[in-house]
């Protein structure tokens, strides 16, 4: 009789592991406040193979102490966990596998992270996907979690993985990768799958996995995955970033204590410090930012880093790593009432820092690490987009030109139509599509040009940008309605424009206003540069021409 199946959930331990009990919660280890029983594994076992056990009643369940009254025989009723993890060796490295509670005993600083998404991105069928489960690195933050039907593939759902930290993949196994019998696999930090309760079955297929790892590049859909690792709050590696961030941030105001003393972190090349609002605030309705120390209390005009530092000059002594956490940072608006969350510092910022090896990033208040040959890559490919600045040579964005009836981006998108008889002016015209408004392009021009303008304040802006020029060229394209309504409107605001209507959308142009001699996409954030990739190449597929052109912002 063959053995039975059971889900075998695996961490893949950092080399370097002293001993398997390090490999445990210090209150789980030996002499711990709730220490696991080493199990002694009987002859047969893989070699060096070692279990730790415990089992622990955990009180009344809640749902047992309410109903008691009703049903007398619930007031016995309790709750009991068990905990099992084993350690088993696989060549010169070490899994940990769980089962019930296990994975909470863990020492997460001896795990080694993305295991089981570095395995998925290499070895799973992108056209046989059921799930994904991702959180957007950008300051709108959603969190999906997506079903999909077997054999479907990323592209038939329009799911996009780059610019997504992506915490949960469920597949199959693609061609030349499969192992007999998993079935599906889910792939996190660990990576689970079904088979029969033989530890030597286990390992052998761990040992697959491992070497599919260490042989194998990422398929092409999934290699963000691959490439973006979380750092824990609590790692050394966060207390040096966070060092480097506030010395490059209060400059001669930071403490002695801000210098970081881990030599690859200090030879990091800042790239790029920015102020970006976090996801729960509207920037249209904020008249000013407070920042708030303890008992002392200043205010930003606006959202910069120039403002932000003018602002703590108001606030005693020096300034240091605990600052990021310490000064809470909230938005006002024009009433003088709390527009966000007050919360800190850090969460209101974005760093990256960068070798040729590595790079980190800061967003949402999380730090992430980089495969440097990504962000190269990245580059490379964002750097083939056209740059059409000098051919549509859009007017500079100057603040001193704005007035109350002519400011923000409505406001330069009217002046921008002076003196040109090449552009025509979308801005607010919305057309109604299945009951939704969407806004064609701000600006039209005669080349066929669909020009999205924003001037680039945070990341959150970008995004919008971004997708809004992919969900204007999807419905010109397919809602028929939307598309003879654009084009009664392009006839009524300039005649002469009419073929440039009827044959759109042909070309999608992204122009961002910056200040400074800051370069566009280079300068943008590295999840703006992920984003504009993915759009781009959305365009790209609908036979759109996708480009990109600068606006100069100047006072």
């Amino acid at each position: 009789m063959s053995a039975s199946k059971l889900r075998f959930n695996c961490f893949l331990l950092r080399e370097g592991l002293p001993s398997y009990e390090r490999a445990l919660r210090a209150q789980y280890r030996p002499g711990g406040q709730s220490e696991m029983t080493r199990l002694t594994p009987s002859e047969g076992a893989p070699d060096g193979c070692v279990a730790y056990f415990a089992t622990k009643s955990d009180g009344v369940p809640p749902w047992s102490r309410s109903l008691s009254p009703v049903f007398s025989a619930l007031e016995s009723v309790r709750s009991v966990s068990h905990r099992l993890v084993i350690f088993l060796p696989v060549d010169d490295r070490v899994f940990a596998v769980c089962f019930g509670y296990g994975s909470s005993s863990l020492e997460w600083s001896w795990i080694d992270p993305n295991f089981g998404l570095r395995f998925a991105s290499r070895a799973y069928n992108t056209l046989a996907l059921n799930e994904i489960r991702s959180r957007r690195i950008d300051p709108s933050a959603r969190t999906q979690s997506v079903q999909i039907p077997n054999r479907t593939g990323l592209r038939d759902f329009d799911v996009e993985l780059e610019g997504e930290f992506i915490r949960r993949v469920v597949g199959e196994l693609d061609e030349g990768c499969e192992i007999e019998g998993l079935g599906a696999v889910v792939a996190t930090d660990s990576v689970a799958f079904k088979t029969e309760t033989d530890l030597h079955e286990v390992r052998r297929v761990l040992k697959r996995m491992l070497e599919t790892v260490s042989d194998n590049e990422a398929r092409e859909d999934l290699r963000f995955i691959d490439a973006l690792e979380p750092l824990r709050s609590n790692a050394e590696a966060t207390a040096e970033l966070e060092k480097l961030l506030a010395l490059n941030l209060f400059g001669d105001r930071a403490t002695k204590q801000s210098v970081p003393t881990n030599e690859d972190v200090a030879n990091l090349d800042p790239l790029i410090l920015s102020f970006a609002p976090p996801d729960d605030l509207t920037i249209e309705n904020v008249h000013l930012i407070r920042l708030k120390r303890g008992d002392e209390i200043a205010f930003m005009q606006e959202m910069s880093i120039p403002s932000l530092l003018d602002g703590l000059s108001a606030f005693r002594g020096s300034l240091g790593r605990t600052a990021l956490k310490d000064i809470k940072v909230m938005a006002i608006d024009t009433d003088g009432n709390p527009a966000s969350q007050s919360t800190p510092l850090k969460n209101w910022l974005i760093f990256e820092a960068a070798s040729e090896d590595r790079r980190y990033l800061l967003t949402l208040g999380k730090w992430f690490g980089l495969a440097e040959s990504y962000a190269r890559q990245l580059d490379d490919d964002l750097a083939e987009i056209d740059d059409v600045t000098s051919l549509l040579n859009l007017r500079d964005w100057v603040k001193s030109e704005e007035t109350e009836e002519e400011s923000g981006e409505n406001g330069y998108n009217k002046r921008a139509l002076h003196d040109r008889d090449d552009l025509v002016l979308l801005d607010t015209d919305t057309i109604s599509s299945v009951g939704d408004q969407i806004e064609a392009c701000d600006l039209l021009h005669r080349d066929g040009h669909l020009i999205h303008v924003k001037k680039w304040s945070d990341s959150q802006t970008l995004s919008h940008l971004f997708a809004q020029g992919y969900v204007s060229a999807t419905t010109l394209t397919e809602d028929a309605d939307y598309r003879l309504a654009f084009i009664d409107k392009v006839i009524g605001l300039s005649p002469t424009f009419e073929e440039v209507a009827r044959t759109a959308p042909k070309k999608v142009t992204y122009a961002i206003a910056v200040t400074g001699t800051r370069p566009i996409p280079g300068s943008l954030p590295t999840f703006s540069k992920v984003n504009l990739r993915g759009f781009v190449r959305k365009l790209r597929r609908m036979q759109v021409h996708p480009s990109v052109a600068r606006i100069q912002m100047r006072d």
